[in-house]
């Protein structure tokens, strides 16, 4: 492995972790399903609400608000819905045309679990694990489709360990950091084109390739929370990029003779060793609960994604040959939300909360890969509490997504293709978890 498989990425590399893949993520690869009681309110107020151990990925300092042991278990229900409507592709070559079908439904229906884990440390302490999955997206289309020399299947699954420790500074400050052992796996395929070949390699059917890798680092989450009144609370958080080398491979299948056997083109197409250098992006939230009387309280939250590090998608394989290069160039994104909580009686809270969650990726520099757009939440949730060791949180999401415009030039063997159209596309989201605290 002298040479690295460079994913400088398009975030399109992706798909999630603890089994998520969609289409139609606004915000990059971020994943924000890692907590229940927060989908209920589209995760307004998240870095300062601290309900329950999912506080452990939105802000650690809530842990202090948390009495004795608790654990929290949960898990997300996601179905998306993608489709491509074509406005003029083409896959230009020396010898004509050769189209495709629309992709069919790149959406599916997945599932992303989260468990949290916090307990006293001393007097003063809180300790805690959240396992969770931060990070993911990915795309697959119906074989033959029309863009199948950009894209057949792109995902990125995650996995983050975040052990964390929590305390008071005083009576209005409250004070969590947190460790992050993050593990990443992405894909790239797509299909290479051979139609059009001399002969005797006329008619060659499409080959294919695959790019693979995998990668352990580290990270860290700090944050605080801040009692401006007793009834409204501040809370802001961080979270760090983590800088991932990937290891694994590209593999060919189906490549012709003519490609395989000449020594302009046969460099191209050798299977091999390869990494990928991915930086994932820092976060940083800021939150606001407050508390107008015994029943209800408002929260708010904006959070700021920086994706400016995403300039490119570039695979080099392990002799040192580019595979692919696509210019990505994705901004830095905010998410805004705002919700309410309502304390029906001693046993039902009910939640709900709206959000805008901005797409990195502009016009010019969107890809089959990851052909997300603006979205617009609309939330509602409840929790019950049978007992007081015992809550149980519903919470549920439909998104708007906006129709993704896409123009997207790409390479072939002998000349160039364009998909050209737009993804309509919608996502509905279904959280469950339990809480038990001893």
């Amino acid at each position: 492995m002298n040479k690295p498989l460079k994913i400088a990425i398009s975030a399109s590399t992706f798909a999630t972790a603890l089994c998520l893949t969609s289409t139609t993520y606004a915000s990059g690869f971020a994943i924000i399903e890692n907590g229940a009681s927060g989908m209920g309110q589209a995760f307004a107020g998240a870095a300062a609400v601290a309900e329950d151990p999912s506080t452990i990925y939105f802000n650690p300092a809530g842990m202090m608000y948390l009495k004795g042991t608790q654990v929290t278990t949960g898990m997300h229900i996601i179905k998306s819905d993608a489709e491509f409507k074509d406005k003029g592709s083409t896959n230009l070559t020396a010898f004509g045309v050769s189209q495709g079908n629309d992709g069919g439904n790149a959406g599916d229906t997945f599932y992303v679990p989260n468990f949290y884990y916090v307990r006293d440390f001393g007097e003063k302490y809180k300790i805690g694990l959240g396992v969770n999955a931060p990070f993911g997206l990915g795309t697959e289309y119906k074989d033959g489709w029309m863009g199948r020399y950009a894209a057949t299947n792109s995902e990125l699954t995650s996995m983050n360990f975040n052990p964390s420790i929590a305390f008071r500074a005083n009576e209005k400050l409250s004070i969590g950091l947190g460790m992050n052992i993050q593990y990443l796996d992405a894909t790239l395929e797509k299909d290479i084109y051979q139609f059009g070949l001399p002969a005797p390699f006329a008619g060659t059917p499409d080959g294919s390739v695959k790019v693979e890798g995998d990668s352990w680092e580290f990270g860290f989450n700090a944050g605080f929370i801040y009692e401006i009144t007793s009834q409204t609370r501040l809370g802001i958080h961080y979270r760090s990029e983590i800088s991932h080398t990937l290891e694994g491979d590209i593999k060919y299948e189906g490549i012709s003779q003519a490609l395989t056997g000449n020594p302009l083109t046969a460099p191209k197409f050798i299977n091999q060793d390869a990494r990928a250098n991915i930086d994932t992006p820092s976060t940083l939230s800021v939150s606001l609960t407050h508390q107008l009387n015994d029943r209800l309280t408002l929260l708010g939250d904006i959070t700021h994604t920086k994706w400016s590090n995403f300039e490119e998608l570039s695979v080099v394989g392990d002799n040192g040959v580019e595979v692919t290069q696509v210019d990505e160039k994705w901004d830095d994104s905010y998410r805004i939300s705002a919700g309410i909580k309502y304390q029906y009686n001693s046993q039902w809270i009910l939640r709900t909360g709206i959000a805008h969650d901005e797409t990195p990726i502009d016009d010019k520099h969107r890809t089959a890969r990851i052909p997300g757009d603006d979205r617009t939440w609309l939330s509602f949730g409840a929790s019950y509490s049978p007992s007081k060791s015992l809550t149980v949180d519903v919470g549920y999401s439909h998104l708007w997504v906006e129709d993704a415009e896409i123009d997207e030039d790409y390479p072939l063997l002998t000349a160039s293709g364009t998909l050209k159209g737009e993804f309509d596309a919608d996502v509905d989201i279904l959280s469950v978890q339990a809480t038990w605290k001893f």
